[in-house]
């Protein structure tokens, strides 16, 4: 053995470390925030970022052009003028003129403000109504058998007809179209929730929280509805295409919306009748429609995987 190997180590080889007992307490682990991990999990995609700006881009020309356009669907004051009539787009007319010499252009974002307002605000009463009734629903058996017996009833018979005929019974309107989509859709949503809170209520941890003396309330809103972030939002992802799509279907039949009112399905199902003649007229608000449904529906499913726990691990 050589020289250096048969050293012998003495204490005096060492030094003495203090004991810092604020050190001691320190977590020597990088911080973790879950709405920070989302969000570098939703932006790391390029496809989410590219659909997103499309959706702002689209929500700024639905609710910030139509107030400088003026554009009403009753006014038909260039219907005698010959040279305002069927332009296809050109520099003037970005999405040319129709039979009246109205803009395409202005009718398809007066259509989308309404089209997305009709959405957006049925996903919020569905989503709410939903959430609040199906995580109730999966903690108390008393109101499961109550609240089956109902949804069995409903789930059996097409929405589609449901809103038809009440959209018959309320009449034409804005809100009343809205009434007519929320007012059983809701079923649906609760039982999605329902399902998922009967999943979670049984785990140990909740089973010991019930015996502690939990209150129900406190358990659906620490113990469950946080797990529940991203089934939620892949929900109301599937809702917003969904309820954009029924209105889209009404309007082309003539149910639900006033005659003075615009909205995507109305111009499609006026404008179909030049389908051949002057296609513009009917694939352009048709493209919209298409970039609104897609762009909606990939976001919200990137954010339902960004916001699953099981994603950040």
């Amino acid at each position: 053995m050589s020289e250096k190997e048969n050293t012998e180590i003495t204490a005096d080889d060492f030094t003495l470390v203090k004991l810092d007992d604020k050190s001691s307490e320190v977590i020597d682990t990088p911080k973790y925030s879950y709405w920070k991990s989302v969000a570098r999990s939703f932006f790391s995609n390029k496809i989410t970022v590219a659909m997103l700006i499309l959706i702002v881009v689209i929500l700024l020309m639905s609710f910030i052009q139509p107030l400088f356009s003026g554009y009403d669907l009753m006014n038909v004051d260039n219907i005698n003028n010959l040279d305002a009539r069927y332009n296809w787009p050109d520099a003037k007319y970005w999405f040319g003129t129709d039979q009246d010499g109205k803009s395409l252009f202005d009718a398809i974002w007066a259509g989308a403000k309404t089209s997305i307002s009709i959405s957006v605000i049925s996903t919020i009463i569905t989503t709410v109504i939903g959430v609040v009734i199906g995580s109730f629903w999966g903690s108390s058996k008393a109101m499961d058998r109550i609240m089956l017996e109902i949804y069995n009833v409903f789930s059996n018979i097409p929405m589609l007809l449901i809103v038809m005929v009440l959209s018959y019974t309320l009449g034409a309107g804005f809100w009343n179209l809205i009434l007519a989509m929320t007012l059983t859709t809701w079923l649906g949503t609760a039982y999605f929730i329902r399902v998922q809170v009967m999943i979670r209520r049984d785990q140990e941890y909740n089973i010991a929280s019930r015996t502690l003396g939990t209150s129900t309330w406190r358990m659906i809103t620490r113990n469950i509805l946080p797990y529940l972030t991203s089934v939620i939002v892949t929900n109301v992802s599937s809702l917003l295409p969904a309820f954009i799509g029924t209105e889209v279907f009404l309007s082309f039949l003539g149910v639900g919306l006033g005659q003075d009112v615009p909205s995507l399905g109305r111009l499609i199902s006026d404008y179909s009748p030049y389908m051949s003649s002057y296609p513009y007229l009917f694939w352009l608000p048709v493209i919209v429609l298409s970039l609104i449904t897609i762009s909606l529906y990939l976001v919200g499913q990137n954010l339902a995987d960004a916001s699953d726990p099981r994603t950040h691990m």
